[in-house]
This record gives C-alpha cells, sequence and structure tokens, in this order.
C-alpha cells in the first residue's frame, strides 16, 4: 500500500496501452516493495545493506512508460537490464546481491505478467483497475506478513527475531557494565579469571623452521596452505600472549594501564574478542569464550598435520583461516597433475553420506571436507539434493563433502544450484567461493531464498 501510495491517479490513466502499462507497473510496485523490506531479515534478505527509495521506483516508472509509448513491442530485456542493472542495480555492490535481483526481475518483468501470475505465494497479480480499485486489492488480498512473501523461508522469521533479541540483551550488558562503576572489583575477578584460563591454555607457536626443513622444497599446494596456517596461527597467538601478558602486569600493579590495557580488559569483561586479536585473526562472530576454544580446534588441525605433514583424511576447512587457499590447492593439484590451464579450472563438488568418523582414506582426487552449515534451506542425504528447511532448524550441518576440480568445458552445470559459501552469517564481507549443489528445483528458488552455505555459525 505505501508503495502504491507514492501516486494518485497518475501515471495509471496516462498510457495509451493500459493492460500492459499496468500489469507491469503494478509487478514493478511489488518489486520494490519487497526489495526495500527484505532488507530487514539481515544477510540473508540482502549481503549489505542499501538505499533503495521511491525515487527508483518513479525513475523506473518513467522508463517504462516510455519504452512502451515509443515501441511496438515490449523490450523485456531491456526494461529488466534499466531496473537491474542502472535504477535499483545503481545501489548494489555486492555480486551476489545482484544476482538475486535479477532472478527477481527474471519472474516479476517478463510476458506471463500479462496473463496473470502469482507475485507470492497466495498473492495473484490483478486484472486491469482503477487506481483505487488496485489500493482495495491490496488491502483485501495481500497474504499477513511473513518471509515466505519474500521467498524466503519461515525460518528467517525466527533468524530475524533473534538477531533482534541479542542485540537488545547485548546492548543492556554493555550498558550495565559501564554504568556499574562501584562493581569493579567484580570486574576485575572476572577478567582475571579469563585472562588465566585463556594464558594456562594458549597453545605454542609452531616451529616454522623445523615445519620447513621437513617439507624440503618439493611440498604440494594443500601442504603449502597449511604451512601458511601455521605462521597466521602464529602471529595470532604471539600478539595474545603479548597483549595478555602486559594486561597481567596491569592488573598486578607492576605497569601502568595504558589505553589498549584498558580497551582489552574492557572486552574480555564483555566477552568480546579484543579487536587488537581479530584484526590478526579469522573472521568470525563468536564471543570471546567461544572463540578461543575454536582458536583451539584450529591449532588441534594444525597440530595433527604437524606430524606427519600429510593432509588429514578429512579436512576441516571451517577451521581455515582462508579457505580459499585450499580450495584453490585443489584446483592447482589437479592443473599440474594433468597440465591443464589453471585459469579454466572449476570446482566439482559431491556431497557424501558419511560424517567425519565415517570415513576410511582421504579422496583419490580433490579432498574430503567438512565444517559447513547451509542457511535458507537443507541438504536432503537420502535424496543427495537441496530441499526445503525444516522449520526451526536455522543451520542444517551437511555431511562430509569430496570436493574435486575439472576444466570448466568438462562441467555439466545441469540441475546445479551455484551456492554461494561465506566464512560467517556476516556474508558479504566473508564471501568465499561458490560450490554447484544437486537440486530437483529451478536455482532461482534457492537464489531468492537467500540460500547460502556458512563455516561458521553462532546460534
Amino acid at each position: 500500500v505505501s508503495t502504491q501510495s507514492t501516486w494518485a491517479d497518475e501515471p495509471w490513466e496516462n498510457s495509451s496501452k493500459q493492460q500492459e502499462f499496468k500489469a507491469v507497473l503494478f509487478s514493478l510496485c511489488f518489486f520494490h516493495a519487497v526489495v526495500v523490506e527484505r532488507k530487514k531479515f539481515g544477510a540473508q534478505g540482502w549481503n549489505r545493506s542499501y538505499p533503495f527509495n521511491p525515487g527508483d521506483l518513479t525513475t523506473c516508472v518513467d522508463v517504462l512508460a516510455n519504452y512502451l509509448e515509443d515501441r511496438p513491442k515490449i523490450p523485456w530485456d531491456d526494461l529488466r537490464y534499466v531496473f537491474g542493472e542502472i535504477m535499483y542495480g545503481g545501489h548494489i555492490t555486492d555480486d551476489w546481491d545482484r544476482v538475486l535481483c535479477r532472478n527477481y526481475l527474471s519472474y516479476l518483468v517478463t510476458q506471463e505478467v500479462l496473463e496473470g501470475i502469482d507475485l507470492c505465494p497466495g498473492f495473484p497479480s490483478p486484472p486491469p483497475l482503477s487506481y483505487k480499485d488496485y489500493l482495495t486489492y491490496i488491502e483485501e488480498t495481500t497474504p499477513g506478513e511473513s518471509p515466505v512473501l519474500y521467498g524466503l523461508h519461515p525460518n528467517a522469521e525466527i533468524n530475524f527475531r533473534t538477531v533482534q533479541g541479542d542485540t537488545l540483551f547485548r546492548t543492556i550488558h554493555e550498558l550495565a557494565s559501564s554504568a556499574a562503576g562501584g562493581n569493579a572489583n567484580t570486574a576485575a575477578e572476572k577478567v582475571r579469571q579469563t585472562l588465566d584460563e585463556i594464558m594456562s591454555s594458549l597453545p605454542e607457536e609452531h616451529n616454522l623452521q623445523e615445519i620447513a626443513e621437513r617439507l624440503e622444497d618439493d611440498r604440494t599446494p594443500g601442504q603449502h596452505v597449511f604451512y601458511q596456517e601455521c605462521e597466521r596461527l602464529n602471529i595470532l597467538v604471539s600478539r595474545m600472549k603479548k597483549s595478555l601478558a602486559d594486561l597481567d602486569l596491569g592488573l598486578k600493579g607492576s605497569l601502568s594501564m595504558s589505553g589498549a590495557m584498558q580497551q582489552l580488559f574492557d572486552d574480555i569483561n564483555l566477552n568480546k574478542v579484543p579487536e587488537s586479536w581479530s584484526d590478526v585473526a579469522y573472521m568470525s562472530m563468536r564471543p570471546l569464550s567461544g572463540w578461543f576454544q575454536n582458536l583451539l580446534e584450529r591449532n588441534q588441525q594444525l597440530l595433527n598435520f604437524t606430524i606427519e605433514l600429510q593432509l588429514p583424511k578429512v579436512v576441516y576447512i571451517s577451521f581455515f583461516f582462508n579457505p580459499n587457499a585450499f580450495l584453490t590447492a585443489i584446483m592447482q593439484t589437479t592443473a599440474m597433475q594433468y597440465n591443464y590451464d589453471l585459469d579454466q579450472m572449476s570446482l566439482v563438488t559431491e556431497v557424501t553420506k558419511k560424517w567425519p568418523d565415517q570415513v576410511d582414506a582421504p579422496a583419490r582426487e580433490g579432498a574430503h571436507v567438512f565444517g559447513m552449515y547451509m542457511e535458507g534451506a537443507r541438504w536432503d542425504v537420502g535424496g543427495s539434493t537441496v530441499e526445503e528447511s525444516k522449520m526451526k532448524e536455522l543451520y542444517p550441518k551437511l555431511p562430509v563433502m569430496t570436493i574435486k576440480s575439472l576444466p570448466m568445458s568438462k562441467v555439466d552445470y545441469k540441475d546445479l544450484y551455484p551456492c554461494p559459501v561465506y566464512k560467517t552469517q556476516d556474508r558479504g564481507p566473508g564471501f568465499v567461493t561458490t560450490l554447484h549443489l544437486k537440486t530437483k528445483y529451478p536455482p532461482r528458488r534457492w537464489v531468492i531464498g537467500g540460500v547460502a552455505l556458512l563455516l561458521d555459525v553462532v546460534e
């Protein structure tokens, strides 16, 4: 209704092609309402926030009117391009958000709109009406507010409300901690306990020189990635040791509390990962307690590697600082083995029916990987395909995946959904790669549903 109220009777009655104009205009208004409201679902709605506004819609309406008057046939491709790449697309900076926009328009701005389509479940497009009748139709026919209106699963509402609640309680906790000046002793005791726990459990740095000598010069791409991960972990552990040692001396009174030490104190008190650590760490949305436990798990995979310097039977890809590097290593290995050009290689994904403890040996080609969650849908193990989510199952985990590499010319992309992979629930900044998963539905269904794979999830 808000979108329709942008105008009075104009421009509804001005076009000489009333049926075509009103049908496309109504569909365009629905598109505008969806892209504006979809952002409330966070990263599952849009990877990034965009300033879509009524001006985008009015400009598109002017373009529509001019195109209909000047052309004998409706130039559908031109309209979709202007709407999706210039007007609304002019705001979009994320590649996958642009794909989402195109998929909406590929359904809402087509010849079928003239014959009547379901704009969303339970909301068919109306026949040509007057402006007032359109408003009445909207008020009487529009389904109740639900993620389904936007092509999302109802679970998106649960996720949206959960994030709202978490944000509210986190803010209250931070304000309460800031205001509780009289409880300084309690805060100091809490920080001291956490500091001691971290310092006592902090892993030792890896002996990079020894690892390099054992690897020699003929290391494989996979071994090189694991070596780089050891380097990155050493940098993080070194910074943590230094800052924690300084704070320990500050709490004992042996050093004056600097601004950096006070910030570290406040972050530990609030169970937040200090910025000085996250600057050299892996991307994560976890609180400090869960983040540190995850650090120990990541280090354990590296320790296991350093024993024999062989890749594990199942690689926990979610434990990498840079998972892109490992996926590139898979392509490099295949390209070197068969003398292919690296820039012509593509990843091929097979989701198995096994879990890590059921895998007996490394993959003959590529690698067995584990540690991915799906948001917006689920993986049907029995049917080996992407399927609708189950209610209240927000982040179902995928079984072990075998990821191989083939030249793009040899990959059959039919009945595959190009699923984006992200490091965290924040999506956009943490894009990793695209993995093609089997689907019995048109891929557009999953694109509009915001379906993605995530490497790290905080529930």
